[in-house]
């Protein structure tokens, strides 16, 4: 029988022993699988969805209804610092500035987030026709098919981590590489939707996340079995300690409630890598009892080398029960690789077409229109290029330090972005970008929330992007890979001198120098 103090003990135990990596894994989680939102766009997108606002109070209002009527008003700290700070500090853009004017404005961290929460996820806003409805279809089967695949691979990463010390960030990338990601991605869909269902019943939804909490961590040890064993399994290992897991969850308050004064930031660096190394310990121990009372389909569960103590840095991969050779390599992925000059150049024109792509999606689903962003007529944005491969190429020395890697991507990436802005202006007199108005800005050129975006993308690239796209490039034919790049300069370098003379301009493209 499993006790919450063993189970925070262990996990406290497993965080520390490879804390920055399991940081870094919840970090690359919340950019990957959640996602980030521009506000401007959301909003210009919730224009149009609904006709008519509605009445009703918010969420947060009715909270902090129930708040203020229970609260001496006027005789708390926090309210006179948040009352200054909003008195003397206003932006008008970006998420950041949305959540900083909302604490303000209630004169309360916490449901001054609450609040700014609640406008960017329910607002009576929308858009309409079906190029928001494609862009629905289209979050929808990123959240099937990546963020839920992601989800596994982090309680793999987890697991290895209690036996391993040099777990690999590489590990959420798991079901893919045993070629089993179709299967998990089913089987972490079905769980979803039937807990869209259950939530309906309001309790119902509470009682089956819990039912179904084993489920990826079931999927990490073994991705091979089926979806209805694995359901079956879950509510088996459950049986009885659901309430006690809820239990375990409100054990967490008051971490929850110091991440209130941090701004969030708490959160991230320390309380939910620690839930989700204590879940890892749960997992271990209601698996330990389903072996030895031999649950239905227990049988499943048969990666022992996860739960063996071993003097080995690394999870022997050639030992799991799914090896194949290509697993081999993936484990062995080398972020401190040495790149070629053509794989740089490609990498550099992938990049550069991934933001372009962003850039248009965010235009496209928050607008409705299409616009061709960047200085350049062709479909790539050289400053997300040119960021990438910097920070591929000055930032691999710091790999097995994922924090100061965010960081530097940051600080490289912002400099980047501020200095190319500058020289557009100087050059051009003219805004391809204007951030005047975010929380935190520096001459409209950068802001925070740009450059947390930065740092989190860096992280992509150096640990995931940069080395898969590295893989592929090695694929193409040394001669077709050459031919490739001196084409894509030629035209690049074509498009950069009419560029110059001609810069692509327009609305929503240089239309920021209204603002």
């Amino acid at each position: 029988m499993w006790s919450r103090k063993e189970l925070k003990r262990n996990g406290k135990k497993n965080l520390k022993k490879n804390f920055w990596r399991v940081v870094g894994i919840s970090l690359l989680i919340a950019f990957i699988a959640s996602g980030l939102k521009v506000t401007q766009h959301v909003d210009n997108a919730a224009l149009y969805f609904v006709n008519g606002r509605f009445n009703t109070p918010t969420n947060a209002q009715i909270m902090n209804d129930w708040y203020q009527s229970v609260r001496q008003s006027g005789d708390l700290e926090e309210n006179r610092v948040i009352t200054y700070l909003g008195e003397h500090y206003k932006p008008k853009k970006g998420v950041l500035a949305h959540i900083y004017n909302k604490m303000t404005q209630e004169k309360s961290a916490l449901y001054g987030f609450v609040n700014a929460m609640n406008d960017i996820l329910f607002k009576d806003k929308g858009t309409q026709g079906m190029v928001i409805l494609a862009g629905v279809v289209l979050l929808l089967l990123f959240y099937a098919f990546v963020s839920n695949v992601l989800r596994v691979g982090q309680c793999r990463f987890l697991l290895e981590n209690r036996s391993y010390t040099q777990s690999k960030i590489g590990r959420l990338l798991f079901p893919w590489r045993v070629k089993r990601g179709k299967k998990t991605a089913f089987t972490m869909f079905k769980m979803s939707f039937f807990i869209f269902l259950w939530d309906l019943t309001v309790i119902g939804g509470i009682i089956k996340r819990y039912s179904y909490k084993m489920i990826p961590y079931i999927l990490a040890e073994n991705p091979d079995i089926g979806h209805r064993e694995a359901f079956i399994l879950s509510r088996r290992m459950m049986r009885g300690n659901k309430w006690r897991a809820f239990v375990l969850d409100w054990s967490f308050i008051g971490w929850h409630i110091l991440n209130v004064f941090t701004l969030g930031i708490l959160n991230h660096v320390w309380t939910i890598p620690y839930t989700e190394t204590v879940y890892a310990e749960l997992y271990t121990a209601l698996r330990r009892e389903a072996k030895e009372k031999q649950y239905a389909y227990a049988e499943y569960l048969n990666d022992k080398l996860l739960f063996t103590e071993s003097e080995e840095e690394e999870y022997p991969v050639e030992k799991y029960p799914l090896y194949n050779p290509e697993t081999r390599q993936w484990i062995k992925i080398n972020y401190k690789r040495k790149y070629s000059v053509r794989s740089l150049i490609l990498m550099f024109f992938a990049f550069s077409m991934i933001g372009w792509c962003w850039e248009v999606a965010l235009h496209l689903f928050g607008d409705g229109v299409f616009v061709n962003r960047g200085f350049f007529y062709g479909p790539w944005l050289p400053i997300y290029g040119t960021g990438g491969v910097l920070v591929v190429i000055l930032l691999k020395r710091f790999v097995d330090r994922p924090l100061l890697t965010f960081f530097m991507a940051m600080l490289v990436c912002g400099v980047v972005e501020y200095f190319v802005g500058f020289f557009l202006w100087e050059f051009k007199h003219m805004y391809w970008w204007n951030y005047s108005g975010y929380f935190l800005n520096l001459h409209g050129r950068i802001c925070a929330e740009g450059l947390i975006i930065f740092g989190l993308g860096g992280c992509a690239f150096l640990y995931l992007i940069a080395p898969f796209f590295d893989e592929l490039f090695k694929k193409i034919p040394k001669k077709a890979a050459i031919i490739a790049c001196v084409i894509l300069l030629a035209v690049f370098a074509v498009d950069g001198v009419y560029s110059m003379v001609n810069p692509n301009s327009g609305e929503g493209i240089t239309s920021y120098e209204n603002h």
